[in-house]
Order: structure tokens, then sequence, then C-alpha cells
């Protein structure tokens, strides 16, 4: 028989059980697609390694999630660092990253053996604009950072920026060497930045690293000035995952059964960057075309509602991917033509190719390198003619075109990347 009193603690701990279940961090596991097949590769072990990223790790994955946890497997311990959010990015994402204090407090989060993903504080906005608040917040994350190191048994790390503004962290940390990966044209970014700020706090970054790399070859002539030591790594692609749309027999999505064809997909995040003018154009004078977007949107898409041809179809399992391309005729890489664009490595063109899809992209020197296969348009009316020539192939130059796409994926996978990228790094731990 029950207590009154006992039953008043069963009472009393279920909505308090269920409040820290609600806030429990969410599960971090790694989709085996997402691995690089380097199971038995060692040559980096044994090091301490911090990752300053521009990513939360739930984000869609790209080469700072699969770096670290390739790292972490060949036996180096390893603290992911999320995405630094300011007050004012907080409060207008509030809906979405509500849990980011609680995160913050929790500490590290263990992925699997050598590997925690780490929240950091939320910091002072503006300090792409004012050195003074950077230093502020570079003070702040020192002693956070530090505190999460002792919890995980990590000392004198490896630290490797994402980040073009933590300069003084490779002192305060006490790192024996660091890395810088430039990834964007920060300077040419939206928000709260002001460009000779950014361009010298990544100077600063660059004078006291030990090696850099960028994705494109346009990041490489400003960096040079500053660290002799720059090197382009390409973005690359899962290409054996996506080759099974090529290789295997996928059930049809059920959200695209009731979509016509042709289908022209874009794959990835919807931002500031996607030319949505051309997307309008596009689905304007070719209204039997569908365009699909598939993948997180952080811009205001509303001006797509009324036209019937054009489809967000959201967030897809990267299991599902191939899936979902496997039934889609062409492939857009639509870009804005802007400085963001000639120093962008764009991670999907690879995706594109392993998958054997006809792309056509705006101008940019990374689908340059591949006019052989991808088209490339200078205006939207010639975007519209690439895509009318791509959908009047015939079977046996679809065929053709398959197979050039899937021989020239083959030459970049993240396996490779990763390897170029381990011997930059060990060069820089000598």
């Amino acid at each position: 028989m029950t207590s009154a009193n006992t039953a008043d603690r069963t009472i009393t701990a279920n909505p308090l059980r269920r409040m820290m279940n609600f806030l429990r961090p969410a599960r971090l596991d790694i989709a085996a697609t997402a691995q690089m097949n380097l199971k038995n590769h060692r040559d980096l072990s044994g090091q301490d390694i911090m990752t300053l990223s521009t990513q939360d790790w739930l984000d869609l994955w790209t080469r700072k999630q699969r770096f670290v946890l390739q790292f972490a497997r060949q036996g180096n311990r390893v603290i992911y660092v999320e995405t630094q959010f300011h007050w004012l990015s907080y409060i207008k994402q509030l809906k979405k990253h509500w849990r980011r204090i609680y995160l913050f407090l929790y500490g590290p989060r263990k992925v699997e053996e050598n590997l925690y993903v780490y929240t950091p504080p939320l910091l002072l906005p503006a300090f792409q604009i004012f050195p003074s608040l950077a230093t502020i917040n570079n003070f702040a994350l020192a002693f956070f950072l530090k505190r999460a190191m002792r919890r995980v048994g990590m000392r004198n790390p490896v630290l490797w920026c994402y980040t073009h503004f933590n300069k003084p962290l490779i002192k305060k940390l006490g790192c024996k060497r660091a890395l810088y990966e430039c990834v964007d044209d920060y300077a040419g970014s939206k928000g709260l930045i002001k460009a000779e700020v950014v361009r010298k706090q990544e100077a600063q970054t660059l004078k006291s690293v030990n090696a850099a790399i960028v994705t494109a070859d346009g990041l490489k002539p400003p960096l040079v000035k500053h660290n002799r030591n720059v090197h382009t790594v390409s973005n690359a692609a899962n290409v054996s995952h996506f080759n099974r749309a090529v290789t295997e027999k996928f059930t049809e999505p059920d959200d695209l059964k009731q979509v016509p064809r042709p289908r022209l997909v874009f794959l990835g995040t919807t931002a500031y960057w996607v030319d949505l003018d051309l997307l309008e154009y596009v689905a304007t004078v070719r209204p039997s075309w569908q365009i699909l977007l598939i993948g997180p949107v952080t811009v205001d898409v509303s001006r797509f509602d009324d036209i019937r041809n054009f489809h967000c179809l959201g967030r897809k399992s990267y299991d599902d991917l191939p899936g979902y391309m496997a039934y889609c005729d062409v492939a857009l890489n639509p870009y804005v033509v802007d400085d963001v664009a000639r120093g962008c490595s764009p991670l999907k063109l690879y995706e594109y190719l392993a998958a054997g899809m006809p792309v056509v992209s705006t101008e940019m020197p990374e689908a340059r390198k591949f006019e052989r296969i991808v088209a490339v348009a200078t205006s939207y009316e010639q975007y519209v003619a690439e895509i009318d020539s791509i959908l009047a192939r015939d079977a046996q130059t679809r065929t053709n075109y398959q197979l050039m796409a899937l021989e020239e994926s083959r030459q970049h996978s993240w396996e490779n990347r990763f390897l170029q990228v381990e011997k930059i790094a060990m060069e820089a731990l000598k």
C-alpha cells in the first residue's frame, strides 16, 4: 500500500523528470553514411584538438564535423566548439535555439570515445565592428573553454579555427600549435560586421597560426600576405553515399509523387547567397518545370507562396538524399554572383556530381573548374537555355553524362580531402 507521503513524492518527481527530459540535449549519434572510409588510418594520433567551428554539430554536415570525427576515431581527443552566438542572434532565433543557454551550462557532451561537443556562452554582439568587444568575448571564451578542457582532461591543445576573430585564444589556452581553415570570404558576409575590422582580425589570426587552409583558390591571395603557409583544399562529397542515386533502385519519396516532371532540385541551405530572383525567373518563364528546395531555409521565401511550380520540401535525412536526387532531372547551383561566390567551394556541387546529376551553375570560379560537365550561365536567359538543353538530351547522352560525372566525383571524396588536410596538420606539428 502506498503512503500519502510516497504518493506526494511521486507526483512531485514526475513533472521534474519530464522537465529534465525536455531540456536534455538532443542525441548526437552519427549516421553510418556520414562516416569516412578510413577505419584503420592512424597517421595523426595522440593529440588534443580543439575545433572552433562556425556550425553546430547537428547542422547540415560539412568538412568541419567530418574532419573532427575522423581525427577522434584515429586516437585524438577532440572538443568540437559550436557556433559562437551573440545575444542578438539568440533573441532573433529564440524559437530554434531556446535551449542554447542550457546546453552551455550542461558543458561538454560526449558524442563517442574521444569526441566532445561544447556549446559556448552567448557573447556580446557587434564584435566584428568594435574590436574592444571581440577582446571581451575572447576573454570570456578563454575562461569557459579552459573549464571545458579540464572537464575532459585536455591540456595544450592544437587549436583548429574556422573562425577569424579568436586569435587571442591561441595564447590564452596554451595551444602548442594553431591552424586556421578559411571556408568563406568573411569580410563579404552580411550581418553585424565591418569589412575592414574583419580583415584586420583575420590578418592577426593568420600571423599567429602555423598553417592556413582555404577551400577555394579565390580566398588565397589576401591570406598569403600575412602567412606564406596557405594551402587550398576544396570541399568534396561522400562519394559512395551519393553514387547510390545511380547504382541503387529507390522507391520514389512520397512528397515527390504528386510533383510532375521535369524536376529541378536545389540541395542545401537556402540563405542570402542563393539567387532567389533567378529561381523566381526560372519558375515564371517555365511554369511546367518544378523547382524543389531540399534543406533548411534561413531567408524569406514568401514570394514563392503563390507560385505553384515551386516546392520547399524542408530538411531531409542525409540517408534519404540519394533517393530524392534519383527522382530529379537537373541540379541547380544558383549562387548570387558576388565576392561570396567568387571565394566559395559549393559542397553541393560535388554531391550533385557524385549523384550523376546534370548541373547548371551561375558564374563562379569553382564551377568553371568543371566546365566539361557543369553548365555555367552568365545570364538568367542563358541559365534557362542550359536547362532546356539538358532536358532535351536523349537517353544515351544522359547515360554518357552520368558516367563522366561519376568518374569525376571519385577524385573529390572526403577521404582524399582529409588526407590532404591531415598532411598539412602533421607538417605544422613538427
